[in-house]
């Protein structure tokens, strides 16, 4: 990068401009809103609706690929910014392919469906279940979140209360896959076996094992 796009580059950020090039010719990924930090700074051109410089803190979802956290500098239309402020929001976003660190938030595109990379060692699902601590789950809701694992099953944002295998019960949201065949276990209410990996947010639902039954 030249001197006079270093000059641009700065002048983009400090008024909230999007690189159009970015935009235009780099590729479509899903980014999951972190964070969000309006300025004081806005404009309006002519007539048209109010736009405000904000501070997004954006987690990159993209095919096979590792996620990773970026600061984003970017006008949005005031009216917005509510909606935006909500948790679980997921946006579009352009990547330059050749300089991660380079994305902008693409308002006009809806955000894709993209494939996670395979997990596995310390910490992926496939160790938790092989060697976590059985545990018995209630599930309090699950929303599809537009991705796939590896093996091409959805993944859900999982609300879940751990029920028994605990010293005392507890609620969290953990993403895990689905599969189709698990499909008719997925209803509020339903208890499921799990396994708890090393920390407290390290639950992964064992489909395979099936519901929990009376009495158990």
């Amino acid at each position: 990068m030249g001197f006079f796009d270093d000059i641009a580059q700065g002048f983009r950020k400090l008024t909230g401009c999007v690189d159009e090039e970015l935009l235009a010719t780099c590729t479509l990924a899903r980014g999951e809103l972190l964070g969000m930090t309006p300025s004081g700074t806005t404009i309006q051109v002519m007539n048209g609706l109010v736009e405000r410089n904000c501070t997004f803190v954006v987690r990159v979802l993209m095919d096979r690929t590792p996620p990773w956290d970026v600061q984003i500098t970017q006008r949005v239309q005031e009216v917005l910014i509510p909606q935006l402020s909500r948790p679980g929001v997921y946006l579009a976003v352009r990547v330059d392919p050749a300089d991660h660190s380079r994305v902008a938030i693409d308002f006009a595109s809806e955000p894709p469906e993209v494939t996670l990379p395979e997990s596995t060692g310390p910490g992926s699902a496939a160790e938790i279940l092989a060697t976590g601590k059985p545990i018995t789950v209630v599930l309090v809701a699950d929303q599809a979140l537009g991705m796939t694992s590896a093996k091409g099953d959805p993944v859900h944002a999982l609300t879940l209360t751990i029920a028994t295998g605990v010293d005392t019960p507890y609620q969290i949201q953990v993403g895990n896959a689905v599969p189709a065949s698990a499909l008719p276990l997925v209803y509020p209410g339903s208890k499921l076996h799990a396994r708890l990996g090393a920390g407290p947010n390290d639950v992964v639902v064992d489909w395979a094992a099936g519901p929990v039954k009376d009495g158990a």
